[in-house]
């Protein structure tokens, strides 16, 4: 049976006695105790992601060496784990947390949860809420959805997926039937691997925003800015008098009354709308802004467009700005 931690100030030194055991070396630095804290949210951490979690890279290493030493974190093949004492003193920070799952067909659930929220630990943008910190596990309904988080990007919630190269069709239906039954969010990421092929009118569902994501850690950066684009500023560079649309199949019009659109990331639902605007209008175009990697997919799916290509990167606003 494991004890209770007690903790204690003594001659500005402190103590903690796990069952007998005094633990003499209190993790005190910052980004020891953000890993501690992080392992006992999400039960495992990949060594490759470390360096998220710190803020200086260069001693890193040696930190958790140390943490290990003193048995507070162990190594399981190439993540690491709260031990039984590491998970006692996380009680000592007022920190609930559980032994690591080990029924081995949750591992890469819970490993590509973990990484998602290693690369985001520390975004001023982007903040993760896994699916286990989501669900009400006494409601038999959400037992079985397929979502792995939410993530907040400058104030904007997106329900989040994942799907792996190792899923099959069927899994794919199951995630596009949680998505339409979904009531309450009505913004989507959707993680694919880069091997991954899906029909993107299969992903159309009504909703504000879908965004295909390949998963690569060019499109993670990217996410983490999709609402920190200054597009007014480009469009006032390119097009004269751009004003606010109030049509829902583009974002802007200009004094030509030309039809604008622009695109970060693939969004199904904005590719749907135009798509359904030009089937209704045979004779309109849209024009369309949007960087050099997006571009052929883009043109692959609404080829009956005007496409302006840019970088789009020099005109992120990295300042933190939410909107409510």
């Amino acid at each position: 049976m494991i004890a209770k931690a007690i903790a204690y100030l003594a001659n500005e030194h402190i103590f903690i006695f796990l069952g007998g055991d005094c633990l003499d070396y209190i993790p005190k630095h910052k980004d020891e105790l953000s890993l501690i804290k992080f392992i006992a949210e999400y039960q495992y951490i990949n060594l490759d992601d470390l360096p998220y979690i710190f803020s200086s890279r260069e001693y890193y290493k040696k930190r958790v060496t140390k943490l290990i030493k003193e048995n507070l974190i162990s190594r399981l093949d190439h993540h690491l784990i709260l031990t039984s004492r590491g998970r006692i003193f996380a009680k000592t920070l007022g920190l609930t947390c559980n032994k690591p799952n080990r029924d081995v067909k949750y591992y890469p659930r819970l490993y590509y949860i973990s990484g998602l929220a290693a690369f985001y630990f520390n975004s001023n943008f982007v903040s993760f809420t896994p699916s286990f910190n989501i669900k009400d596990k006494d409601v038999l309904t959400t037992s079985s959805r397929r979502y792995i988080g939410i993530m907040n990007i400058n104030g904007i919630d997106y329900l989040t997926y994942h799907i792996s190269k190792e899923r099959d069709k069927k899994y794919i239906s199951s995630v596009i039937y949680d998505i339409q039954k979904e009531s309450k969010y009505r913004n989507i990421i959707v993680f694919i691997d880069t091997d991954v092929k899906i029909d993107t009118l299969n992903f159309t569902f009504g909703y504000n925003q879908v965004l295909i994501v390949e998963d690569t850690l060019e499109n993670r950066n990217k996410l983490a800015y999709v609402n920190s684009i200054n597009w007014y500023k480009i469009l006032c560079k390119i097009f004269k008098n751009p004003h606010l649309s109030e049509y829902n199949f583009c974002d802007y019009i200009d004094d030509k009354n030309r039809y604008i659109s622009y695109f970060t990331l693939f969004d199904t639902e904005k590719i749907n709308r135009i798509n359904q605007f030009l089937r209704e209008n045979k004779f309109k175009k849209i024009e369309i802004l949007c960087s050099k990697e997006l571009y052929p997919k883009l043109k692959q799916e609404i080829p009956r467009s005007n496409y302006t290509v840019l970088n789009i990167e020099n005109y992120i606003d990295r300042k933190k700005n939410i909107y409510e």
